[in-house]
């Protein structure tokens, strides 16, 4: 009896070496390739008056805090400016994520809180809700929509020509 249990004992290890072997020549491998799928993300730099330096700081810090790099590249661009310090795109940026917390906090689903956002940096929070509260059309503010527009050609640059784009929108265009 002893020996059939010899038996099966040595046909386990025979076995189990191969697993053993094909296992730590696969593992390397898909460790290798899940850095590569999460590192090697290369943020777009678009066509518009910010730096390319500046757009990278920009979209660094609007992954960090899951909000919309293109949102802000167009709220940037609507407003023309070029020569900004980094801690006041940091203050920027935490300001937009106060604002777009404090309406998803009361309630507002996720299209709504994005024109909210937008007429709260621009009027403050209590001027929004006092807009709020003489219009029922909040989205179609001025700023809301030239940002909305801009934020969109923004994206759709990365698809066609950008002299495509900027014909057909004159905020995109520099100077």
């Amino acid at each position: 009896m002893e020996n059939i249990f010899d038996a099966r004992g040595s046909i386990r290890y025979v076995l189990l070496i191969p697993i053993v072997i094909f296992t730590m020549i696969c593992s390397p491998a898909v460790q290798t390739a899940e850095g590569i799928s999460t590192t090697d993300y290369e943020m777009p730099v678009y066509d518009i008056l910010l730096p390319e330096s500046t757009q990278r700081y920009i979209g660094k810090l609007c992954e960090e805090n899951r909000l919309s790099y293109e949102l802000v590249l167009a709220i940037y661009q609507l407003e023309g400016a070029k020569d900004i310090k980094m801690n006041g795109i940091a203050a920027e940026i935490d300001k937009l994520v106060y604002i777009r917390n404090y309406w998803t906090e009361q309630g507002f689903p996720d299209e709504i809180v994005f024109d909210l956002m937008l007429l709260s940096r621009q009027r403050g929070i209590e001027g929004c809700r006092i807009f709020m509260k003489n219009s029922d059309v909040y989205y179609l503010d001025n700023y809301v929509q030239k940002v909305t527009q801009l934020k969109y050609y923004i994206e759709q640059s990365l698809d066609e020509p950008l002299s495509v784009i900027k014909k057909s929108n004159p905020c995109l265009k520099k100077g």
